[in-house]
């Protein structure tokens, strides 16, 4: 598949089979987000994969679903655990230089990669920005004193569909210049 169909039927999965999710394909999303590019090779993530079997998975599911959102999760077979991690030393000066949070950028670069990942695999991603931090955090073993931010949990799962959606998507006219 080339790289535009791949885009194409990368979608935000809102409802999975409850299917565990091999170890293998979870090995390869995760190795899609570490080859990510970073600003000064940075590389100022870490993740947390919480696999279907273990006695986290429904603590997770239960970290997920805040609010009456994310209900779908309850069937998501495994989840990834974003952390951003504390930048290296040039990284850190060129955000005070050029007034940009690249290390923010960076997470986006390597989320971005692991969802097209599982996309080319025929799984199902949701990118979830709402979730019980605390209860996330408790989930994969670290304590009240670690100090670092859970940026982003993505779901992952068999999805009940494997037909995409239409995607809702602005004109071309109305994002891109073209300029000579």
């Amino acid at each position: 598949m080339d790289f535009l169909e791949l885009c194409k039927i990368r979608q935000s999965c809102r409802s999975f089979t409850g299917e565990p999710v091999d170890d293998g394909a979870l090995r390869g999303i995760v190795e899609a987000g570490r080859l990510a590019p970073s600003a000064c090779n940075s590389q100022p993530w870490k993740f947390y994969v919480v696999e279907s079997g273990g006695a986290r998975m429904e603590q997770m599911r239960e970290a997920c679903q805040i609010a009456g959102n994310n209900k779908f999760a309850a069937k998501a077979s495994a989840f990834i655990v974003v952390f951003r991690e504390k930048p290296n030393y040039s990284e850190r000066i060129g955000q005070v230089l050029f007034g940009r949070e690249f290390s923010a950028i960076d997470i986006g670069l390597a989320v971005e990669n692991m969802v097209l990942a599982a996309a080319e695999k025929g799984l199902g991603t949701c990118i979830l920005g709402m979730f019980t931090e605390s209860a996330v955090k408790e989930c994969i073993g670290l304590g009240r004193r670690d100090r670092r931010k859970v940026e982003l949990v993505i779901a992952v799962g068999v999805p009940v569909s494997a037909q995409p959606r239409p995607k809702k998507r602005k004109a071309e006219e109305e994002v891109a210049v073209y300029l000579k």
